[in-house]
């Protein structure tokens, strides 16, 4: 019983360790100056604005004002999200990976996300409310397409 305890206790450690290195990974490459992808989907973004959705220059110039907002919260929440991350960490090292700490890590972390997730979907909601109605029914039906294909562009058919 307690060999299947502690073997259960380890590998949900395991999961934790591994899913707090995928959070780190992912900061990372968000947080990176690497302005490549990061111009290649705002440059994709605008497109679909414009050429799909049929953005006026002043829709364009909304858009640009509230892009830069959502940039700057988007990089303080990510910057608090990696204090609060390394805060967990250490904190679970000091309480000797117990599972209240590996369970605050877990929830600290995941709370963290949640905030950054609700700022995101909340950015794309101040998007779509720059929209005509006529805008909206074309925005709600194309939108993720561009959010979860950057690289392929606006113009590249759904398979």
């Amino acid at each position: 019983m307690i060999r299947t305890n502690h073997t259960s206790n380890r590998i949900f450690i395991i999961i934790i360790a591994l899913l707090l290195i995928a959070n780190i990974a992912t900061l990372a490459m968000l947080l990176s100056n690497k302005s490549g992808h990061r111009e290649d989907h705002k440059s994709v973004m605008r497109g679909y604005l414009k050429n799909e959705i049929g953005f006026s220059d002043l829709q364009m110039l909304r858009f640009d004002s509230i892009k830069k907002l959502q940039h700057q919260q988007s990089k303080d929440i990510f910057e608090a999200m990696k204090l609060k991350k390394r805060e967990n960490l250490k904190q679970l090292g000091m309480q000797g990976f117990s599972d209240s700490a590996v369970n605050a890590a877990a929830d600290g972390a995941a709370f963290e996300q949640r905030k950054a997730e609700f700022q995101f979907l909340h950015h794309l909601k101040n998007v779509r409310n720059l929209c005509t109605p006529a805008q909206q029914a074309v925005f709600d039906t194309g939108f993720y397409k561009v959010m979860t294909k950057p690289s392929a562009g606006f113009n590249k058919k759904e398979k």
